[in-house]
């Protein structure tokens, strides 16, 4: 089999391209591409567990761990103490995250319209499908 006939080569390869595409569109912004994943999902709803960030965003709890501390350091979340179970903590935004807010989400939109315009919405549609099935049967 040639390298270009590999699936996971060329997912790999238009992975990359679109994380070149966030990458230079966050480094003025001086946010990483996972720290910005993680907070595209809390602002879809803050005040959440580790665990439950990390299952929103697909991450493990030491990754997960180590992009929290960057961002906690650059004042952009914090974690305070969860009030139902005193021995787990809840990721929340601060009002620095939410002065980035607007401009993250415009990041957000364009650049994923950007990639999206390129297919029709057929393609889109099968797309998602196949991802969704590559997906469900590397963890079954």
């Amino acid at each position: 089999m040639r390298l270009e006939e590999c699936l996971c080569f060329a997912l790999g390869k238009a992975t990359r391209a679109m994380a070149r595409a966030y990458r230079e569109r966050l480094e003025p912004l001086g946010i990483t591409q996972p720290q910005f994943f993680l907070l595209i999902a809390l602002f879809d709803g803050d005040g959440v567990t580790v665990s439950e960030l990390g299952a929103r965003v697909a991450m493990d709890k030491s990754t997960l761990t180590g992009i929290l501390d960057r961002l906690e350091r650059d004042g952009l979340v914090e974690r305070v103490e969860n009030p139902s179970d005193g021995r787990s903590f809840v990721v929340r935004l601060t009002a620095r995250a939410r002065e980035l807010e607007a401009r993250l989400r415009a990041v957000y939109e364009e650049t994923n319209a950007a990639f999206l315009s390129r297919l029709t919405p057929e393609e889109r549609r099968v797309v998602q499908q196949v991802v969704a099935k590559l997906e469900e049967d590397a963890h079954g």
